[in-house]
C-alpha cells in the first residue's frame, strides 16, 4: 500500500511539472498556421479590439447559471457587441451531457440560421463554458465577415487565434485549458505578437 501511495504521489508531480512546462512553451506544430491567421485578420479587419469588458448584469447572470440558454444567449450577443456585430439569425443552445466525449461547443449555419450548441455537465464551470463560448461566437463573427481558411483544422486556429485578436484573451486563457485547439501558451504567443505589431 506505502509504494501504491509513492507511486501516486509521483505520478501527480510529475503531471503537475508537465502541466507548467506546456504552459510556458510557445508555439511548437500550430506556429506557422497561428502566423499565417494573425497575417489574415490583419489583411481583412480594421484592427485588434481592445480588450473585452462584458455587461455586468449580463456576465453576473451568466455566472450564476452557465447553463442556462438565456445567459448564453445574452452573453453572445455581449460578445458579438464587442466584435462591432449584431447577432442575426443566431440561436442559442445548451445540451447537457454526462461525460466529457466530444466537442464542448459547435458551430452550425443552415437555411440563414446560425446555431451554437454549448455541451455543459451539471458540474460546469462558467470561465471554461465562456471560453468555448466566446470560440463559437468567433466562428459566427469570421464566417458573417467572410474569414477563413479551407483546411478544418486551421480554421480552428484561425478561430482560437481570433479570439485574442478581437481582445478575449484574458477569458481564453483562464478558461480554455483541455478544451482548445490552442494550448494556453500559444495563446499567450498570439498576444504578445499582437503586442509587438502594435509596438512598431
Amino acid at each position: 500500500m506505502k509504494d501504491f501511495h509513492t507511486l501516486f504521489t509521483v505520478i501527480i508531480i510529475l503531471g503537475f511539472i508537465i502541466f507548467v512546462v506546456r504552459r510556458q512553451m510557445g508555439p511548437t506544430a500550430n506556429k506557422r498556421t497561428i502566423d499565417e491567421s494573425i497575417a489574415l485578420l490583419q489583411r481583412r479587419l480594421s484592427g485588434a479590439r481592445g480588450a473585452y469588458v462584458p455587461a455586468s448584469g449580463i456576465y453576473e447572470a451568466f455566472k450564476e447559471d452557465c447553463t442556462d440558454p438565456y445567459n448564453l444567449r445574452n452573453m453572445a450577443y455581449d460578445i458579438l457587441s464587442h466584435c462591432g456585430m449584431t447577432a442575426s439569425g443566431l440561436e442559442l443552445r445548451s445540451q447537457e451531457v454526462l461525460d466529457s466525449e466530444g466537442a464542448a461547443g459547435t458551430y452550425s449555419h443552415q437555411n440563414g440560421i446560425s446555431t451554437i450548441t454549448i455541451r455543459v455537465s451539471r458540474y460546469a464551470r462558467d470561465n471554461v463554458v465562456l471560453a468555448v463560448l466566446i470560440h463559437e461566437c468567433m466562428h459566427y463573427f469570421l464566417r458573417h465577415s467572410g474569414i477563413s481558411f479551407s483546411d478544418t483544422h486551421e480554421n480552428e486556429i484561425l478561430t482560437d487565434t481570433a479570439t485574442v485578436y478581437m481582445g478575449f484573451f484574458e477569458y481564453m486563457y483562464h478558461g480554455y485549458i483541455m478544451v482548445g485547439y490552442l494550448r494556453d501558451s500559444e495563446l499567450l504567443y498570439v498576444k504578445k505578437a499582437l503586442e509587438a505589431d502594435q509596438s512598431l
